[in-house]
């Protein structure tokens, strides 16, 4: 049984002050200690989504965290607008394990924060459920020139959204400085723009996105999906800070298989019936108190096609980031933000050779 305690604002957690204790502290490595305990792990968790444990218990009957001898204990986050500051979290020693897209990664540790990834997700390919830009049905704007002098809502800057926006305007010859970005929680995305204090919505998050789109009195901007942007991409990542790794390397190697156990498992009934998948999740959110009408829209984050990110994946931010010269040359590397050095299913299926 997780237990639960509650993070009242993770807005509100002095990066400032966790990022410089960090950076002295030790980076991943060996276990010093003769033995490795097996910790419980904090976790951030929205108390009304349902968790790929709840779905892989709901329909195999499995707890796979019992398999594998992990513990979590569960932190809700009440006021979260995203992954920067789950992250943000988990520097500040909040958390143990969190995740975001890669920009937030990248921004972090560039600015010498000691986390790493160790599990990545949130695949886009053309036939992945992706966000777009959302606008009202009569509304202006068709194309990208119509977004000149426009506001458009983003859930966080400095993260995935905010640099989605970047580059769909870069490439259409449009800048940054020619749009105001409006900082807007997700939940509020649509509000604010049916209300008329944002022209578009660029981030309405995964779950609200599908039913937004269609609702009566908005459309979607075509060509403003994650996918029409950045192409197939594993656009994000999940782990814990370096000093919680070196100290319980097996705590860590025994989440891993755990998730990648649940993740597959999910998939694998995803194929066989999604209706059956998408009825579980609808029940687990209406037992939670949340929207079970989302899961209509659900589908699983895991694809077999990109089981696995590889440079390529983070490499395409870095240039971004070192184009755009918010970022030194050289000064971040891949390998900086991620490993697979404790997941035993990428040594199995692709061992050292991580190119795709």
């Amino acid at each position: 049984m997780s237990r639960k305690t509650t993070l009242l604002s993770i807005g509100i957690i002095a990066i400032v002050a966790a990022v410089p204790a960090l950076i002295h502290g030790k980076r991943v490595g060996k276990n010093d200690s003769a033995k490795d305990e097996i910790v419980p792990i904090r976790v951030l968790e929205n108390s009304t989504i349902p968790t790929q444990w709840e779905m892989v218990k709901k329909l195999t009957g499995r707890d796979i965290l019992a398999e594998e001898g992990v513990k979590l204990e569960t932190i809700s986050a009440i006021q979260s607008t995203g992954g920067t500051q789950s992250l943000q979290a988990l520097l500040a020693n909040n958390v143990d394990f969190a995740g975001s897209y890669w920009p937030a990664w990248v921004n972090i540790i560039a600015a010498g924060g000691k986390i790493k990834a160790v599990l990545t997700g949130g695949v886009t390919t053309r036939d992945t459920p992706s966000n777009g830009f959302v606008v009202l049905e009569n509304s202006p704007i068709h194309s990208a020139r119509d977004l000149v002098g426009k506001r458009i809502g983003v859930n966080v800057l400095g993260a995935e959204y905010d640099y989605l926006v970047r580059q769909y305007l870069k490439q259409n010859g449009l800048s940054i400085d020619q749009v105001q970005l409006i900082v807007v929680p997700w939940a509020q995305q649509e509000q604010v723009l049916r209300s008329g204090q944002i022209d578009v919505s660029a981030s309405f998050n995964y779950g609200y996105f599908g039913p937004v789109a269609k609702r009566a009195g908005l459309r979607e901007l075509p060509g403003t999906r994650s996918y029409d942007i950045k192409g197939n991409n594993v656009g994000s990542g999940s782990g814990f800070r370096d000093d919680f790794i070196s100290k319980h390397p097996e705590t860590v190697k025994r989440f891993i298989i755990a998730h990648e156990k649940a993740q597959r498992l999910l998939w694998e009934e995803f194929q066989k019936d999604p209706a059956r998948v998408r009825q579980a999740y609808a029940d687990i959110a209406a037992e939670k108190g949340g929207n079970p009408k989302l899961a209509e829209y659900y589908h699983p984050f895991w694809s077999p096609q990109y089981p696995f990110a590889t440079d390529k994946d983070l490499q395409y931010w870095i240039d971004i980031f070192e184009a755009d010269g918010k970022l030194k040359p050289g000064r971040v590397k891949p390998s900086d933000i991620y490993t697979h050095e404790f997941n035993p299913y990428y040594k199995k299926i692709v061992g050292d050779n991580s190119a795709r």
